[in-house]
């Protein structure tokens, strides 16, 4: 079934209520249906066609939804860019997916510009900027949906590209949707939610686990343009906020952000963090604050969610464990030889489901590398306890190996963090001469604290076996992130 109708079918389930909050102002799904059909009728006047690319390089906003939706509706593809990246980064993007049209923010013209002709470029904006408002106005409704096979291409998600360029992953109508639905079914969304999207569209997390499974339950979405801890909170309170989902960074600053602050957060009934690691540290926090529970959630872009908590059966997480596999979802851990791995041995994690790309675009020797019989080879490090709870210990390319020993940083970044004036860490493999790495561990203090390399040390000493413990402490005033806001230790490194 095509996404956009698939997603659109809630129609029957809003009643009178916003599909979409905004800047104060609601949006009814009678209105989401109608922008969707007029955008969809001017991308097709513009020569889109279905397998065509349409590059949406916009920050959150009711426009960005209705072009997604328009799109796919039509049978082309969307590509989704983060509106933080650089010019050279979206060229690169440009280049690679071959976009037939451009849609951006009036005041990202510049940054699509060196990649595009300015004929196929449509500006997002207000007043007489709002080229896409003007044009949209003047179209008739295009009413019907493109009839596409489940396996057709819906959307590409460019990775981030921490190990080198961006790889373009192919999700399809089938995965995307089954992205959606896993998610209401998990976390029982309903006609009665609302949920907060501070992080921008352009992941996969925040688009197809958020809005879409949010949209397809009836529920309500307030966006924000950016995330910022006091606009998320006040956002929280002003808007009556059920459902919170975000990245463990933002769940950090939110709660470092209400410390001596009284808040209103009764309505919060659950949290969900994806992206990085997530302290047990914070989870703890967080059901202190919000009296709710904060669930962890695995995937990647190239399958996700895979793993999580049943938010009906279960009232709080189970510490460093992401979580079981989800309804037709399933994860495995093996070691080098492919073997599969005993309950409580580290090794790579596999993942596979129904939401698991169709491949890289235009990249078939790293689709054969990462996909192999329908199992994604994450990369990532983990083991399984006896009932199936699953632990991602680190990136494999994150392994500490001191001595012989393998040290896994998530063990001690989690220690350290229960040290109440550590507002981040990241703990990293450094060049020693006698056991080949040693233990580095680089730490940000909330501001009006005071922390000491012994402190730090002391900590460790208590939780941690010796080889473990860090033998370099440096503070720094902030850590380098991504655009999804993990920490980059590559450079770090």
């Amino acid at each position: 079934m095509n996404l956009s109708k698939a997603v659109l079918e809630g129609a029957s389930r809003y009643k009178g209520r916003p599909v979409i909050r905004f800047n104060d102002q609601s949006y009814s799904i009678d209105w989401l249906v109608e922008e969707t059909s007029r955008c969809a009728q001017l991308l097709v006047s513009r020569g889109v066609r279905r397998g065509d690319r349409v590059l949406l390089l916009a920050r959150n906003q009711p426009q960005w939804l209705v072009t997604f939706l328009a799109t796919i509706k039509i049978g082309a593809i969307v590509v989704p860019v983060n509106p933080a990246l650089t010019a050279n980064e979206v060229g690169y993007i440009a280049e690679h997916s071959e976009p037939a049209l451009l849609i951006c923010d009036a005041d990202l013209v510049d940054t699509a510009l060196p990649v595009a002709d300015r004929s196929k470029i449509i500006v997002i904006g207000s007043g007489p900027k709002d080229e896409w408002g003007t044009l949209v106005r003047l179209c008739q409704p295009h009413d019907d949906y493109c009839e596409v096979d489940d396996t057709e291409p819906a959307a590409i998600f460019y990775t981030s590209g921490t190990t080198g360029r961006p790889k373009g992953v192919l999700q399809a109508h089938a995965s995307l949707l089954a992205t959606a639905d896993v998610t209401a079914s998990t976390f029982h969304l309903c006609d009665t939610d609302i949920t907060l999207i501070p992080n921008s569209l352009s992941f996969i997390y925040p688009l197809a686990i958020n809005a879409l499974g949010c949209i397809r339950s009836g529920a309500t979405v307030v966006l924000q343009e950016r995330f910022h801890p006091e606009l998320a909170m006040h956002a929280v309170q002003s808007e009556r906020v059920t459902v919170l989902m975000g990245v463990p960074t933002m769940f950090t600053m939110m709660l470092n952000w209400l410390e001596g602050k009284t808040a209103d957060c009764a309505s919060v009934r659950v949290g969900v963090s994806a992206g990085s690691s997530l302290a047990w540290s914070v989870v703890e926090r967080f059901s202190v604050q919000f009296a709710a529970p904060l669930f962890d959630l695995w995937g990647q872009t190239e399958g996700t969610p895979i793993t999580s908590y049943d938010s009906g059966t279960h009232a709080h997480g189970k510490p460093d464990s992401c979580g079981k596999a989800l309804v037709r979802c399933a994860v495995r851990v093996i070691d080098d030889w492919g073997n599969d791995l005993p309950a409580g041995e580290v090794g790579e994690v596999l993942l596979t489901g129904p939401n698991v790309m169709l491949g890289y675009f235009r990249n078939p020797e790293a689709t054969a590398e990462t996909l192999r019989n329908g199992w994604i080879h994450t990369g990532d490090l983990g083991k399984l306890d006896r009932d199936g709870y699953l632990c991602i210990v680190g990136r494999k390319r994150d392994m500490i190996i001191r001595g012989g020993a393998n040290i896994y940083p998530v063990e001690i970044e989690d220690v350290i963090y229960r040290d109440v004036a550590v507002l981040e860490c990241a703990v990293i493999g450094v060049p020693d001469d006698l056991y080949g790495e040693s233990v580095k561990a680089i730490v940000v203090v909330k501001d009006g604290y005071d922390l000491e390399e012994s402190a730090v040390l002391k900590l460790c000493r208590i939780n941690l076996a010796e080889y473990k413990i860090p033998s370099i402490v440096e503070f720094v005033d902030d850590l380098p992130k991504g655009p999804t806001g993990k920490i980059l230790k590559r450079l770090l490194r």
